[in-house]
């Protein structure tokens, strides 16, 4: 492995874990980094280069911008992960969401919207009438 290389750099990342236990609750800006696993309530936002686990029973009402996140608790609010959002069979998101790689189990609940980034530049869709042009199965006489 090279000195500094991106597996050093996540590794660093996940070095340092911070939890938030039941009954605790946090209410405004949350500056998160490394592990943080929240079991609790936070009211606000939470943002941070950091893989954050949302504990199951927890209650988040917030807009989130992390790296990765996981959740199996109820979150209310906007969703930016430049990485992944993986939402469990016991979690329940309301609210935008924006992620590299989405991954919603089978019984999950989702409830607005979603986008999916990635870092290359996406071509334009064709406008409707040049995409019947070209459609084989649609064949002009």
């Amino acid at each position: 492995m090279a000195f500094g290389s991106k597996s050093d750099q996540k590794s660093s990342r996940s070095s340092s874990t911070s939890f938030l236990g039941k009954g605790t609750f946090i209410e405004g800006s949350f500056f998160v980094e490394g592990n943080v696993r929240i079991d609790g309530k936070v009211k606000g936002l939470i943002k941070g280069d950091a893989d954050v686990i949302i504990g199951e029973g927890s209650l988040i009402e917030a807009n989130i911008e992390v790296t990765n996140l996981t959740v199996m608790g109820e979150i209310e609010g906007n969703i930016v992960c430049s990485e992944k959002l993986e939402i469990h069979d016991t979690g329940k998101v309301v609210g935008e969401i924006s992620a590299d790689k989405l991954i919603i189990e089978e019984n999950a609940f989702f409830e607005g919207k979603s986008m999916m980034h990635t870092r290359q530049t996406v071509k334009a869709l064709p406008d409707s009438e040049n995409a019947k042009s070209k459609d084989p199965e649609k064949k002009s006489n």
